[in-house]
């Protein structure tokens, strides 16, 4: 789930959705240089997970009053223990920078968030978790990006804001982008392959421009915001993307997967020649 809140001022609603221009971003910036400044990375040990579950409350609870404070300052529900968790890190800094979850039925077969707050309206019935092996469904949500890193150059000067770094600004942009292609090649990696959001469409459609192809499932509800149901097919979201965000999938994968031979794996996915077993 993204972060909009309609009532926020507008500069700030807009600086929560990825800035892409109908032109190539490559004309603009190299996104193979992006990897050298964020890190992606799982969060796997206890410590790792609360830095991701702080974030989430700075983001969630204190900015945008979606979910109440906790006295912990940690952000958790119960989807969080069959979730897996990614971040974004700020290579200089090691500053996490923006995280998102999945939720997977692997080892529970329990309802997802949207079977949740969508029942009874979806509008594309064969397209619906219940229509796809248990095993293979999962729920990206929880994407955060800390005030810092999503905010406008020109707020960065703000006393309670940490400066960044002038060399990594020009990336910022990207790190939503950046979290979902990472969230992609979690799903390939697990083989979780049919993948359900709850955005908003106007992301969906942004998403639409490098490749990041999404079915609308239903309505849109007030939800934090005017938010729709959304399927994705991750196998063909490797088949599908931009070769710029196809290369910043295969860079953020090598970091993102530790073992050796799923790296491997990963550069495979995204070969548009090797894609016969990704898009069976």
């Amino acid at each position: 789930m993204t972060l909009l809140n309609p009532t926020l001022r507008q500069p700030e609603q807009n600086a929560f959705v990825p800035a892409i221009s109908a032109e190539k971003p490559a004309k603009e910036l190299n996104l193979s240089d992006f990897s050298a400044y964020f890190r992606a990375s799982q969060a796997i040990s206890h410590q790792e997970k609360n830095k991701v579950f702080r974030l989430r409350h700075k983001v969630y609870c204190e900015e945008l009053s979606f979910e109440p404070p906790r006295p912990s300052g940690l952000e958790q529900d119960d989807f969080d223990r069959r979730a897996l968790h990614c971040s974004l890190a700020e290579a200089n800094s090691n500053e996490i920078a923006g995280t998102v979850r999945l939720i997977h039925c692997e080892q529970d077969p329990g309802p997802l968030p949207i079977e949740k707050y969508f029942a009874g309206r979806f509008t594309a019935p064969h397209l619906t978790p219940a229509c796809f092996p248990r095993q293979h469904v999962c729920e990206i949500s929880r994407l955060a990006v800390a005030a810092q890193f999503r905010r406008r150059i020109k707020d960065t000067a703000a006393k309670d804001l940490p400066a960044l770094s002038s060399s990594s600004r020009p990336f910022n942009r990207f790190i939503a982008i950046g979290l979902y292609l990472m969230a992609t090649a979690m799903c390939l990696e697990k083989g979780y392959y049919h993948g359900f959001v709850t955005i908003e469409p106007s992301l969906a459609r942004i998403l639409q421009r490098i490749g990041i192809n999404f079915n609308q499932i239903g309505e849109a509800i007030d939800f934090n915001g005017k938010r729709a149901p959304y399927y994705l097919d991750a196998r063909e979201v490797v088949a599908n993307l931009l070769p710029e965000y196809r290369d910043l999938m295969q860079r953020l994968s090598s970091q993102l997967l530790t073992e050796p031979e799923l790296v491997a794996a990963s550069r495979q996915m995204t070969s548009k020649t090797n894609l016969q077993w990704a898009i069976a």
